[in-house]
């Protein structure tokens, strides 16, 4: 856990990582009022998995403007404006009072998610190269805090009292302020200049295996984040208060293993330490697959503990490419995992309408397997 201490020892760490924190708080507000949303709007799985296509599709159609803003505004400053536009969409998808609407709001919210994700992640790669310090994989650690804080207990209060417009306004008026006060260790900074006249060339070929690998893997992450409790609540069969607590126990696994993630770096090696992870979430799926209720929580733990280093190990393995440019492949990344992240709970939807949700967690880790094949084969 050193990696921890070194956020609390410089605000200059800390604030890149709560808004981490903050990041993983809305997307858990916002996954843990689908099955709400679901019964309030009278719509079907696929349904759900259609909404949540338009998000993707928002997502995709502002990556080149998210790229570009980078250029005009700075990583720092996109950060900062991008986070507020990401909390305020909340309230589009809360207030959604027809399907219709509730789509135009998921596809807003995929446009600020990429803003945001794009800037947060290329803002934590600049930190790491002005101060030495290794901390993108802790940082994402934040994450998983944000993300056990937002699932269990605003899963609870959700659970309890059903109240989704009050609920989020009184999240925001908790990290709003402190996200003004840590906007000045960050703001300012610009990120890698490029030379005048100089072309952006995405460098399609030495990323393709690990943009692959990383798209896959968000997309599983964010299918567990958003069906865990509607698996859950229709094939274990647990009780209402209790629907968030899957993805709670996910982000317990998260939150151990990137505290711990530079270590392990260090000691197995990138490609070694993914394809040790991977292999760790193949089994916490088997788990999940039992329909037994304690198996599955503690599937979720060992889903989390291999998801957790993937993403910031990719980050990790292409700021080292030789000849390519630090921030275009951490851009380009974070844009196709995020796609991914916003893709994989669409598929899962799809096959939940035509088949179940239990095939479609099998389905899940199908996907898994092939991104442990690409693994093994590019280690070797």
């Amino acid at each position: 856990m050193l990696s921890l201490k070194i956020f609390f020892r410089e605000r200059k760490f800390f604030a890149p990582a709560f808004l981490y924190a903050c990041f993983a708080l809305v997307f858990s507000t916002w996954i843990i009022y689908i099955p709400h949303l679901a019964a309030k709007l009278q719509i079907s799985e696929g349904q759900i998995g259609t909404a949540l296509f338009f998000s993707s599709v928002g997502s995709f159609v502002m990556i080149p403007l998210a790229n570009r803003l980078i250029d005009i505004l700075g990583v720092g400053r996109q950060a900062f404006v991008g986070f507020i536009l990401y909390a305020f969409s909340l309230y589009g998808i809360m207030l959604a009072p027809s399907y219709l609407w509730l789509i135009a709001a998921l596809f807003c919210y995929g446009m600020m998610s990429s803003i945001f994700s794009i800037a947060v992640n290329s803002l934590i790669a600049e930190i790491e190269k002005r101060a030495g310090k290794y901390i993108m994989t802790g940082s994402h650690g934040f994450w998983s805090i944000g993300g056990i804080i937002g699932a269990s207990v605003g899963g609870y209060i959700a659970g309890k009292f059903g109240m989704p417009l009050l609920h989020v306004t009184v999240l925001l008026l908790i990290i709003l302020p402190i996200h003004f006060w840590l906007r000045k260790e960050y703001v300012h900074i610009k990120g890698e200049a490029r030379e005048e006249g100089e072309k952006r060339t995405t460098p399609w070929r030495p990323l393709m295996a690990v943009a692959v690998i990383g798209m896959i893997m968000m997309a599983s992450e964010g299918a567990i984040a958003d069906w865990s409790g509607l698996y859950l609540k229709k094939v274990v069969m647990i009780k209402p208060q209790y629907l968030g607590m899957g993805y709670a126990f996910f982000a317990v696994g998260m939150t151990i293993g990137r505290f711990n993630g530079d270590g392990l770096s260090l000691r197995f090696g990138s490609w070694k330490l993914l394809l040790i992870a991977i292999g760790v979430s193949l089994a916490g799926l088997l788990l999940v697959l039992t329909t037994h209720f304690i198996a599955a929580f503690a599937g979720f733990v060992v889903i989390g503990l291999g998801f957790s280093v993937i993403v910031p190990e990719i980050y990790r393995l292409v700021s080292n490419m030789p000849g390519v440019r630090a921030s275009d492949g951490i851009s380009l990344i974070a844009a196709s995992s995020n796609v991914g992240f916003l893709t994989g709970p669409v598929v899962l939807g799809f096959v939940a309408e035509i088949y179940s949700l239990f095939v479609s967690f099998i389905v899940l880790t199908a996907f898994v397997s092939i991104a442990f094949v690409i693994t093994l084969i590019k280690r070797e």
